[in-house]
């Protein structure tokens, strides 16, 4: 199986989301590995340097790609490939979502952030890409229940699947991350709880898809 990580802007979440599904679906068996396709930045695959340095487990499988075609090939080898692709994804944002059983589209609550997101969804809906197989989901949200209310609405008008639980903003995450850890494994049991039924979440709407297909 295959998800993709597609954003039209850097700093929504696409990483974060990547760490936090690969060490939960490596936690409960399944092989799965982060296709980081960023080169520029390579976030992933700085954030494995440092999990490997603290000695965290699971392991996780983490390589830098420089085409979508190479990360694609290597595919078959894992229960679950997931793409996180680059800012500003065109034409390998496309080919990312063709191949992928789910596409993710980050999205923070301000409208700077969800328009380009519905823009990109509506790009590849027009491309081929099944509507079904794409999900927003709210990353790195910091808002009232207002704005959480808000945002979904503009997302429904715009004919969008969204995610129920968000993947909050919180200082303890990003240190998790500056560790080497995912959102899932800093040291508040309240944030886990949050933050892993994201991920069940995700891997629930994955499994329906794929069932659907």
């Amino acid at each position: 199986m295959i998800i993709s990580l597609i954003s039209q802007k850097g700093g929504v979440g696409k990483s974060a989301l990547a760490r936090l599904l690969a060490v939960e679906i490596t936690k409960a068996g399944w092989s799965a590995k982060i296709a980081d396709l960023d080169p520029a930045q390579g976030t992933s695959t700085k954030w494995k340097a440092r999990r490997d340095v603290a000695g965290f487990q699971p392991d996780v499988a983490v390589e830098k790609f420089r085409t979508v075609e190479r990360a694609l090939n290597e595919a078959a080898r894992y229960d679950l490939m997931i793409l996180d692709g680059p800012a500003h994804a065109e034409q390998g944002g496309r080919v990312m979502a063709k191949a992928s059983d789910l596409v993710i589209l980050p999205t923070g609550y301000s409208l700077d952030d969800m328009e380009p997101q519905v823009e990109a969804a509506y790009e590849l809906e027009d491309t081929g890409v099944d509507p079904e197989r794409l999900l927003f989901v709210f990353c790195r949200a910091k808002g009232s229940d207002a704005e959480d209310r808000a945002a979904r609405s503009y997302l429904r008008k715009a004919r969008m699947t969204v995610l129920g639980p968000i993947l909050p903003e919180l200082a303890s995450i990003r240190q998790g991350h500056a560790e080497g850890r995912a959102a899932s494994e800093v040291p508040f049991p309240k944030v886990q709880e949050k933050v892993i039924d994201v991920a069940q979440e995700i891997v629930n709407q994955l499994m329906k898809r794929r069932e659907a297909a």
